[in-house]
């Protein structure tokens, strides 16, 4: 295998003349032909720099990118590469926007609206099943979403090693909503644990659950021909000492403050960087950026599948780690993938909320007449468009997080009512859409 390397340009073929004029001249050109939009919501490297418009002042484009990555400004940040360097970050300005609007999610609304406890158990459960399934795709599990999704509402057990990587992530999402863990701080052995419940059951060799990699396992990252390396991580004991650093910073014993939004994403990018584990890295890098963001009071993050965006622009979320590390440790690459990619999850679920809030006022309006609340009317809307599906209470259950009895009562009065039948299926009894139901509701 062979280490993959990014282009770079040679600044040496400016010339001394040349680079005295474009040093003299470096912002009043940044300016004049406002290049700031290659540093903004579009972070370009090189690779695209060196087909953007040439100014016509500038001779070639290495003159242009000259003055691209020297006016940008770069902070220290805490994260070290393996040879003792600083990655190094700045904020774009577009972040602003996004930063504000992800303040607004904190307390009781997100977006702007408020939710009712029912509404809540709903997107929340969604939200982290389609979390789980996006993040173990991402990392090659082949069962379908739809399968998955069935897998999960309705308990099933998990039969193929990809239907367990997701039941796992599924684990792992709750496991990170859940008060003990939130009010904990992170530890060595929480990332641990983490990594464990992520793996469970899905490596070849199962002592590599629980455990940090060592030399030995000789880890690295490549392209999926195994033709090309794309990161060789730090070295165990680089690791262990970056590893306490790591968990120092994620429970903010740093005197500095850094928005949540961009130390999750820190954090994020830290453990993809150092690959602590010897399978199960990237999971649990996106389950650390959730966790940071829910125990800074963030609780919309619970709705919004991250990896659900990530997984259709996987060269670029590779790309982020590689720019990031190979163009002189400049982590605001990765910083500005995960904002865009935010901000698409946040269009999209929006999208989402006033197609399910327009179809919740048209079943509203045909059965508020018939006394059912809202788990009943919603399921009621459901099989009106699908009468062929069925329900039972371990999926009633699991979808609105309610308890078991709730569940019962919701689909047997349902039945009285004359809207359902229901039949026993193995071990599940399960409930079915009367073939009329339309006209009943009438």
């Amino acid at each position: 295998m062979i280490e993959y390397k990014i282009e770079k340009p040679d600044f040496l073929k400016i010339s001394k003349e040349r680079k005295a004029f474009l040093n003299e001249n470096m912002f009043k050109l940044f300016f004049k032909y406002n290049l700031f939009k290659y540093s903004n919501e579009t972070y370009y490297y090189w690779d695209k720099i060196k087909f953007q418009t040439l100014p016509e002042e500038l001779e070639n484009h290495i003159e242009l990118w000259y003055i691209v990555s020297n006016v940008r400004i770069l902070s220290y940040t805490v994260v070290n590469d393996k040879n003792g360097n600083h990655f190094l970050l700045e904020k774009p300005k577009f972040l602003e926007e996004l930063l504000h609007k992800l303040d607004l999610s904190l307390g009781g609304t997100f977006l702007g609206m408020n939710f009712n406890d029912n509404e809540r158990k709903i997107f929340l459960q969604n939200g982290i099943t389609e979390e789980a399934i996006s993040t173990s795709q991402l990392e090659g599990a082949m069962t379908s979403s739809k399968d998955a999704r069935e897998m999960i509402q309705k308990g099933r057990k998990p039969i193929t090693k990809d239907e367990k990587m997701i039941l796992n992530s599924y684990k792992a999402m709750n496991f990170i909503n859940s008060e003990e863990f939130l009010e904990k701080k992170l530890s060595i052995e929480s990332l641990l644990e983490l990594q464990s419940i992520l793996t469970k059951d899905t490596l070849d060799d199962k002592t590599e659950e629980g455990r940090f990699r060592n030399d030995s396992d000789e880890i690295v990252v490549q392209n999926s021909t195994g033709t090309e390396i794309y990161h060789i991580p730090p070295n165990e004991k680089i690791l262990q000492e970056e590893l306490k650093k790591l968990v120092s910073y994620a429970n903010d014993e740093d005197s500095n403050f850094t928005h949540p939004f961009i130390k999750a994403t820190i954090l994020h990018f830290w453990i993809g960087y150092l690959h602590p584990f010897c399978d199960g890295n990237g999971r649990t890098a996106r389950s650390l950026f959730y966790w940071y963001l829910l125990k800074k009071g963030y609780w919309g993050f619970s709705y919004i599948p991250i990896s659900s965006v990530i997984k259709n622009s996987k060269t670029q979320y590779n790309n982020a780690y590689i720019y990031s590390e190979q163009d002189d440790n400049n982590l605001t690459y990765f910083l500005v993938y995960i904002a865009n990619k935010t901000k698409q999850a946040f269009e999209d679920f929006e999208k989402y909320l006033d197609k399910k809030r327009k179809e919740q006022k048209s079943v509203i309006s045909l059965v508020s007449h018939l006394g059912l609340n809202e788990r009943q009317t919603k399921l009621i809307s459901y099989f009106l468009k699908n009468n062929g599906s069925y329900t039972n209470n371990s999926i009633h259950k699991n979808y609105y997080g309610i308890a078991i009895d709730t569940a019962k009562r919701d689909l047997e009065y349902l039945l009285e009512k004359g809207f359902l039948i229901k039949q026993k299926q193995g071990k599940y009894v399960n409930y079915f859409p009367v073939k009329n139901l339309a006209d009943l509701i009438k």
